[in-house]
């Protein structure tokens, strides 16, 4: 019997400094938790030990927070935790997540070393200014030289995340920023365009009128510049924000959008077994409290109806170059027919339907949004 191919995520929540645009949960000066983190998230691990057998994992992924700021010995440790607790022996793709300016050279020797084969460097921008105003620590510099640092350690597969669409950056200078990256030649480029999340610092920047967001038409242009920019030199543009040259795309994060079943770890970490979803608490003191007193952190949980379903696949699958598959949605037909679709392909000239998918053109990519929720039920 062919078993689902799946995923193992950790999340780490310790950073340095928070950015004004991070809705992710992320902690500062708290690493001397890192011991304590590290004893409970061993256990929590453990506990899923059942689920050894279900699938088969292919991807790991460090992400946070800032999982370059633990030390060595406590990366080993989780590492060797879910060879010993899951059948690793299918990785291919083992991802950690390193700020600019906070993984030197030796300590990703000593990542390289314990396996890890993909880097993923937040470096968002080459304008100190703009970094100062995101609450980045690291400076342009720092992006090159820990760069060349991984490179030196023998990382073949680096991804880079750049941020477009920031007050005060212009179509001009974020095309020399994306010309300046192609020096380096990453293996993966993700190109975000900045959003206002309600739990963060830019929103109150934004609601007291303190920062002005760039207007709706430069965030466009920006977006087909990049486009226009990363495919001329090679890059897939494989998903709305995900560039990659051929076959290194994040096979990890292809599950998310392929919903295929995952298991994570860490405060306010989410799972899927592709019946329902759970959540841990999204507090570092809670989830270690939990797991102390021999409780999962298990925040909340919810079931799919077959309807969640379906959104979910419409919304992920439109996110790819290559679309849904239609054979994925043929369980579906009530919720959406041929006449439909149809329909739809008249009135959006962006999408793409024939026998086998239903895609977006690059162009396309801006009305996903407007799309999907006409496909939605």
């Amino acid at each position: 019997m062919m078993m689902n191919k799946a995923a193992l995520y950790i999340h780490i929540p310790f950073c340095k400094v928070k950015c004004v645009y991070c809705d992710f949960y992320s902690i500062t000066k708290k690493e001397n938790q890192i011991p304590l983190f590290t004893e409970c998230l061993l256990k929590e691990i453990e506990n899923y030990k059942d689920y050894a057998n279900k699938w088969e994992f292919n991807t790991i992924f460090l992400g946070g927070g800032t999982p370059s700021l633990l030390p060595t010995k406590y990366l080993e440790q989780i590492l060797r935790k879910l060879d010993d607790t899951f059948d690793t022996s299918i990785v291919e793709e083992i991802t950690l997540e390193a700020n600019p300016g906070e993984a030197p050279l030796e300590h990703l020797k000593d990542i390289k070393s314990l396996g890890v084969n993909r880097i993923s460097m937040g470096f968002q921008s080459f304008d100190d200014k703009i970094l100062t105003l995101l609450g980045r620590l690291h400076k342009s510099e720092d992006c090159f030289k820990t760069f060349e640092n991984a490179r030196k350690a023998g990382f073949d597969n680096i991804n880079t995340d750049m941020i477009f669409n920031i007050p005060g950056l212009s179509v001009k200078n974020w095309s020399k920023d994306l010309n300046k990256l192609l020096e380096l030649d990453p293996e993966h480029i993700s190109a975000y365009s900045l959003t206002v999340e309600p739990s963060t610092k830019l929103f109150n920047l934004v609601k007291n009128k303190e920062v002005l967001m760039p207007l709706e038409k430069t965030d466009i242009e920006q977006f087909l510049i990049t486009n226009d920019i990363l495919s001329k030199h090679s890059y897939n543009h494989y998903e709305i924000s995900n560039y990659s040259k051929e076959n290194k795309e994040c096979k990890h994060n292809l599950h998310y959008w392929n919903l295929s079943p995952y298991l994570s770890f860490g405060p306010s970490a989410h799972s899927y077994d592709l019946d329902k979803r759970w959540w841990n608490k999204r507090s570092l003191d809670k989830y270690i409290q939990d797991l102390q007193n021999d409780k999962l952190p298990i925040d909340g949980r919810e079931t799919l109806s077959k309807k969640d379903n379906f959104n979910e696949l419409i919304l992920n699958g439109l996110r790819l170059s290559n679309g849904l598959d239609l054979d994925n949605l043929k369980d579906y037909k009530k919720f959406l027919n041929k006449a439909q679709l149809n329909k739809m392909n008249k009135k959006w000239d962006c999408l793409s339907v024939n026998d086998k998918n239903i895609k977006l053109t690059n162009k396309g990519f801006l009305f996903v949004d407007e799309i999907t929720k006409e496909l939605f039920v």
